[in-house]
C-alpha cells in the first residue's frame, strides 16, 4: 500500500513537471525572439601615414598649441617645508598600505 502511495505521487509528480515544461519553454523561446539584438558591422581601412598627418592637421584647424610653465626658486624655508609635506604624505600612504600584524 504504501508503495502504491509512493508510486502515484511520483507518477503525479512527473505529470505536473511535464505539464509545466511546455509552457515554460515556449515563453522562454518568445522572450528570446523578443529580445533579439539586431548586428551591426562596422569595418574601417587602416590609414596611410600621409592620411593620419592631414587628419591630425584637419582637427588642430592648422595651429600649433603652446604650453606656458612658469616656476620659481624657493627658498630654503620653502623647501623644508615641502620636503616636510612631502615626507608626511609618503608615511601616510605607508600606514594605509601596510598589513595589520598579530599579536601574540
Amino acid at each position: 500500500m504504501n508503495i502504491i502511495k509512493k508510486s502515484n505521487l511520483t507518477l503525479l509528480t512527473i505529470c505536473v513537471f511535464a505539464a509545466t515544461i511546455v509552457p515554460v519553454a515556449t515563453y522562454i523561446n518568445r522572450l528570446a525572439v523578443k529580445t533579439s539584438i539586431p548586428t551591426v558591422t562596422i569595418t574601417a581601412q587602416r590609414l596611410t601615414e600621409e592620411q593620419k598627418i592631414a587628419f591630425d592637421i584637419e582637427q588642430t584647424g592648422n595651429t600649433m598649441q603652446t604650453v606656458f610653465i612658469a616656476a620659481k626658486r624657493l627658498s630654503a624655508e620653502e623647501k623644508f617645508a615641502f620636503d616636510q609635506l612631502d615626507r608626511q604624505t609618503q608615511q601616510a600612504k605607508v600606514r594605509v598600505h601596510k598589513k595589520p600584524q598579530l599579536l601574540v
